[in-house]
């Protein structure tokens, strides 16, 4: 999929480290404790389970962002989770990340899912956007324990 000179494509297995490194600078900014290390094993273990819901966002044949999902079945019924999406620092405000929502809805519904899902942190300007493209808060929310 091309949107202004944005190519949505699948993503190759060669390619988790590049998107490993724009989800470490990306998310370490929101405070997440990520290491380079902690980021290529979570791409990768989304790549390994969800080979073809992993996609790259590419501007003149370079990375710039990704969307990894995974699939599951829950009390709607299939839920696509949009685990994690980047984009660089240097091409947001560009609109991509709307593109790369936009394909993941069109992706979900070609493939016959019940609803989209992702998560969000209330204090970035992300929960905005996820709002306006019709994403609603749930009365649910992570929950961790620390061992």
């Amino acid at each position: 999929m091309v949107i202004m000179d944005l190519k949505i494509r699948m993503a190759k297995e060669t390619e988790i480290s590049e998107c490993a490194r724009i989800l470490l600078e990306e998310f370490s900014k929101q405070g997440e404790p990520w290491s380079l290390e902690t980021a290529k094993a979570r791409l990768s273990e989304l790549f390994k389970n969800n080979p073809d819901l992993c996609f790259c966002l590419e501007l003149n044949e370079e990375i710039v962002g990704f969307s990894f999902a995974e699939r599951f079945k829950y009390a709607k019924g299939n839920y696509l989770w949009i685990s994690e999406l980047a984009v660089s620092s240097e091409q947001q405000g560009k609109g991509f990340g709307l593109q790369a929502l936009k394909f993941m809805e069109n992706l979900a519904e070609e493939q016959d899912f019940d609803a989209l899902i992702l998560a969000a942190n209330r204090d970035e300007k992300a929960f905005k956007i996820y709002e306006k493209f019709g994403f609603k808060p749930t009365n649910y929310e992570f929950m961790e324990k620390e061992l």
